[in-house]
């Protein structure tokens, strides 16, 4: 048995992905929250002899890496690789600022979508990232929706409104409606990037990607829209086995 695992750790809920290969190709076991990790690792026969480990990091945990690394994993990191203006052949128009998992999921629909990309990753923050076949462009971050709606609790006659994740496009007539309808001014600004950018397609991920089909659904947008929860995984098993190394 041939083991991977990626690691995803984000702004916070660092996951990861556990994947086998099968014959020729790579197959995605399981995803799991990182404090379960141990636990698939043993289910699953996968060790320091059979299993290598990629890493993708917005939030350094290297205390949490410290036990893998005593059990003989080799972590290849990410970050290891990004020099700026170019990242596995694709051309970067971003500073060296840009957040690992963004760098990696553009890559992922740069090598493999041949289209030009919409990605939006839903998670703590959102952000918005074009990919063409020039490469990565560029994006915006703005708050995810939990945090969005924490900001109204700065309003002294808000603080109690509870707010729902089930937006309509109608007019508000609420206080409630109007505070979480507000957050389709974010769909706004996709749609704008739609059109100026010629979008053929918009590529959904993270842990609100649901939510976003929705208001997308709701928008009836022009473009076709796919949501991938595991992007993340699928694109640093990609980048770790394509140009890495030959697993």
């Amino acid at each position: 048995m041939q083991g991977l695992v990626t690691i995803d750790f984000g702004n916070t809920n660092p996951h990861a992905g556990l994947f086998h290969k099968n014959q020729n190709s790579w197959q995605l076991i399981k995803v799991c929250p990182w404090n379960e990790l141990s636990l698939y690792l043993t289910q699953l026969e996968m060790n320091a002899s059979n299993t290598s480990m990629v890493l993708s990091q917005v939030k350094a945990r290297e205390d949490e890496l410290a036990t893998l690394q005593q059990q003989g994993f080799h972590i290849t990191r990410v970050s290891e690789y990004w020099r700026g203006q170019r990242f596995a052949g694709m051309p970067v128009n971003y500073a060296k600022t840009i957040g690992e998992d963004r760098l990696i999921q553009a890559f992922y629909a740069y090598k493999n979508l041949k289209q030009n990309i919409l990605l939006l990753d839903a998670g703590t923050f959102l952000t918005m990232d074009v990919i063409t076949k020039d490469g990565f462009m560029g994006g915006y971050i703005v708050p995810g929706i939990d945090n969005y709606n924490s900001l109204f609790n700065k309003g002294e006659q808000l603080q109690e409104v509870l707010i729902d994740k089930d937006l309509s496009i109608s007019l508000p007539q609420t206080t409630k409606d109007a505070m979480r309808d507000s957050y389709f001014a974010f769909a706004a600004l996709a749609q704008k990037l739609t059109s100026d950018h010629k979008i053929d397609k918009i590529l959904l991920t993270g842990g609100n990607c649901a939510l976003w089909k929705q208001i997308f659904d709701q928008l009836k947008v022009s473009v076709i829209v796919e949501e991938d929860p595991t992007l993340i995984h699928l694109a640093l098993q990609y980048w770790m086995t394509t140009q890495i190394e030959t697993l």
